[in-house]
């Protein structure tokens, strides 16, 4: 045997002797194994599933040295390893369970050696002292398809947190009323979380918070607000199709009624509430009229039962024809209003005119048969006479929802009719008249195209010369009128029109109703004060009597109206000779005599209302309204077709006669529009400088 070989073995029995018996001595001395500790403690399955399943006993039992040991151990300190998550609990509300012994309070939640993490059962660790809140949860939506661990679904420490637990009452807490939104914001309005989960209304947070309940609690400190908690519940909250929730159609008035108690007890005493208590879902309940998440004060712009919006809102089922046939409401009540005096002030921006509401009241609705209703028999000319005082009995007894066509009386159908055909007739044949006037002008200049234009038979300077036609206080009449006309028409058909383009401006100024209005009025009693100087001018003056008598209609007028038509048709070769004022002025000066007569009347009847009514039933502001509508049209009309084509569309006036801003007229212009004037104007002109003396009279005529 080689020396090497001895030493070799000699080795090999050092460290079996030495080194192998120190080893399993030192594994006797060290902390105790799992598997060791089992053998008295034998419960392993608890440790095993635990969180700590990785670690050895002596990790937490850090003053156990032996195995097996005499000794009991010391309370176990969670702080050597979860140092920060234990100073956060001994300040939180959990801080004094299990008792005053080091960690007692974490071993109560997560216990001692079956370990359980809070992200995997924080429902079922909460649920050992919270049991009622826990079987709340366990119902409600929060709770479904848990089992999906995909699912974001949020549990016990989502929303009270983990190891910060703070009581509600604490203004730091989650759940504290100042930040139970921003607590359920967390994952309401988190883009991802509400695509993963299909969340159907992804804007609940932002609506709440721009309600009057949001803006109480974060812009007032108004804790008393209602926040999410108060309508959906803290732990068991359910879809709102479920009947068990609080948020369910049945029982929303009941949830309501947790702050407003006495809107809810008129509303449950409504037929609406009615409706809703026998299961009907089409009926309404508050949140249909307010909304849900958005509510707004009641008179804010953007409110759904502000002055403006609430007919709209009562629109949304009263028009809606599956509801109407299917519970036989009488129909076109939406309609109707809208279409009305007081619906067409609404649209066009009035906050203090009647709505739905006004009449009908707001929670307290009942039908008309009913004899508490606001609009009984009984009760209809106090309800009326809020706004109409002394003029409710007049308009109990007269139906309010018609429209053309719809309910009203056969009288205002008849006057209605009538302006229609009187319309089509008048306008129409104004229409005729100046189409046919326009072709012989056009055919005019065809026959005098390439040839030199015949000029008036008269002199070169005749035809430069001046002639009067309107004398300045004439001017300035005629400018009143133009004024006031033009803002009658435009402040007139804005009410009628309201959601028009060129009426939009009355109705976006602030208080845009009350300026629209006011300039209407105002305008019409200038326009009657201009009517009235105009016939103290016409009988107090020369001049008014002289204009007066040419203006008068007679014979030769119509004789002039129909040569005017023959030679337009090609069956005459010259035009009349008109004289002073032609035919088509007269008929167009009557006309404006005639129309401000009768829209001065009507106007007044309408404005003074009230005071028409305690004399008279409302057929009379009925008929009134009527009249002054289609004479509206017919003057409207009658200016832009015949007047607009006289003064500015006759192609050999075109662009405009400047007569009512000079008040002259050459003598070319003399001798082709009213040459019989003319040729008097001439003759005693030359009758004048034939007498001694009288070089000094001036060319003008009037």
């Amino acid at each position: 045997m080689s020396c090497g070989k001895v030493v070799g073995g000699l080795f090999l029995a050092w460290l079996f002797f030495t080194i192998v018996p120190n080893a399993f001595a030192a594994a006797a001395e060290s902390p105790a194994a799992p598997h060791e500790c089992s053998v008295c403690h034998n419960d392993p399955t608890d440790l095993v599933q635990s969180a700590h399943k990785g670690l050895a006993c002596a990790e937490c039992h850090s003053d156990i040295s032996e195995s097996p040991h005499t000794e009991t151990p010391q309370p176990v300190r969670c702080t050597s390893c979860h140092r920060k998550l234990h100073e956060t609990v001994s300040e939180n509300a959990h801080a004094a369970l299990g008792g005053g012994r080091p960690s007692a309070n974490c071993i109560a939640c997560h216990g001692s050696h079956h370990i359980r993490k809070t992200a995997a059962d924080a429902n079922g660790i909460c649920a050992s002292c919270h049991g009622g809140q826990a079987t709340q949860m366990a119902v409600g939506i929060h709770a479904a398809g848990r089992v999906e661990t995909t699912r974001n679904l949020p549990t016990c420490v989502t929303c009270h947190t983990a190891h910060a637990v703070k009581s509600r009452r604490d203004p730091l807490s989650p759940i504290h009323r100042s930040q139970i939104h921003e607590t359920c914001a967390r994952c309401h309005a988190d883009p991802k979380i509400i695509a993963q989960e299909r969340i159907a209304r992804p804007r609940v947070v932002a609506l709440f918070e721009q309600s009057i309940h949001g803006q109480a609690i974060l812009q007032k400190g108004n804790l008393a607000a209602a926040t999410c908690t108060d309508c959906h519940g803290a732990h068991e909250i359910r879809r709102g199709v479920d009947p068990a929730s609080a948020i369910f159609k049945g029982h929303v008035a009941a949830t309501c009624s947790r702050c407003h108690g006495n809107e809810a007890a008129q509303f449950r005493d409504s037929v609406h509430g009615g409706a809703v208590s026998r299961g009907i879902s089409a009926a309404p309940t508050c949140t249909d009229c307010h909304g849900e998440h958005g509510i707004t004060a009641t008179r804010a712009p953007g409110s759904r039962v502000a002055p403006l919006t609430v007919s709209k809102t009562c629109a949304a089922c009263h028009e809606a024809t599956p509801v109407v046939e299917e519970f036989g409401l009488a129909p076109r009540r939406a309609g109707t209003f809208f279409e009305s005096f007081h619906g067409l002030a609404v649209r066009g921006g009035s906050p203090v005119v009647a709505n739905c509401a006004s009449c009908h009241g707001t929670h307290n609705i009942r039908p008309s048969s009913d004899p508490r209703s606001t609009i009984s028999p009984m009760n209809l000319s106090r309800t009326c006479g809020q706004c109409h005082r002394g003029a409710g009995m007049q308009l109990a007894g007269t139906r309010i929802h018609v429209a053309p066509g719809f309910g009203e009386h056969p009288w205002v159908t008849l006057i209605r009719r009538i302006y229609l055909v009187i319309i089509v007739v008048v306008v129409g044949g104004m229409g005729l008249h100046n189409g046919l006037d326009f072709l012989a002008h056009l055919r005019e200049r065809w026959r005098a195209d390439g040839q030199q234009a015949a000029r008036p038979p008269v002199t070169p300077e005749v035809a430069r010369r001046l002639f009067e036609r309107w004398t300045v206080n004439e001017r300035i009449q005629h400018v009143m009128l133009l004024t006031t006309f033009m803002i009658l028409v435009i402040t007139g058909f804005a009410l009628k029109f309201p959601d028009a383009w060129w009426a939009r401006p009355l109705v976006w100024i602030e208080r845009g109703y009350t300026v629209r209005a006011w300039l209407h009025r105002i305008s019409g009693v200038l326009m009657t004060l201009a009517a009235i100087y105009h016939l103290a001018y016409l009988f107090s003056t020369q001049r008014g009597r002289t204009q007066f008598r040419c203006m008068k209609p007679g014979r030769r007028d119509l004789h002039e109206a129909w040569g005017m038509v023959a030679f337009n048709l090609g069956l005459r070769p010259h035009r009349p000779r008109f004289d002073r004022f032609t035919y088509v002025e007269k008929l167009e000066y009557w006309a404006v005599i005639w129309g401000t007569a009768v829209m001065t009347g009507t106007g007044f009847m309408m404005w003074f209302q009230t005071g028409v009514l305690t004399r008279w039933s409302l057929l009379v502001i009925d008929l009134a309204t009527v009249v002054h509508y289609y004479e509206a049209w017919l003057a409207t009309l009658a200016i832009v077709v015949w007047h607009f084509y006289s003064v500015i569309f006759r192609p050999d006036i075109y662009p405009m006669s400047l007569v009512w801003l000079t008040g002259t007229m050459t003598g070319e212009q003399m001798a082709r529009d009213h040459p019989a004037e003319l040729d008097e104007m001439l003759a005693a002109e030359a009758a004048s400088h034939s007498l001694p003396g009288d070089d000094m009279i001036p060319p003008q005529a009037g």
